[in-house]
C-alpha cells in the first residue's frame, strides 16, 4: 500500500505542472493578422479545430496555441463595436 501511495503522489506531482501551464489561444486571419487572443479557448476544443474555427471566424483563420505568458493579452477584433449613446435633439448639457 505504501509504494502505491508514493506512485500515486509522484504521478500528481508530475501532471501538477502541466496542469498550472496555462494557455495562449491565439486566432489568425486569413492574411496572418491577429484576430483574438485570450487565455481562455474561443471554441469548444472537443471538436475538430479547424471545423469550430472555420465555424466561429471567418474561412481561413487558423488557431495557435502556446504556453501563455505575461503577453497574453486579450484582444477580440470579431466583436462588433458598440455605438456610442446618441444624443437626444435639444438637450444640451452645459
Amino acid at each position: 500500500m505504501g509504494k502505491f501511495l508514493s506512485a500515486m503522489a509522484l504521478m500528481a506531482a508530475g501532471i501538477a505542472p502541466t496542469l498550472a501551464n496555462a494557455q495562449c489561444y491565439s486566432v489568425y486571419d486569413r492574411d496572418n493578422q491577429l484576430i483574438f487572443q485570450d487565455t481562455q479557448s474561443p471554441i469548444d476544443m472537443r471538436q475538430p479545430v479547424a471545423e469550430a474555427i472555420r465555424k466561429r471566424f471567418a474561412p481561413g483563420a487558423h488557431l495557435v496555441f502556446t504556453p501563455a505568458g505575461d503577453d497574453c493579452t486579450l484582444i477580440d477584433k470579431t466583436a462588433a463595436p458598440k455605438a456610442l449613446p446618441s444624443e437626444q435633439p435639444g438637450s444640451d448639457k452645459r
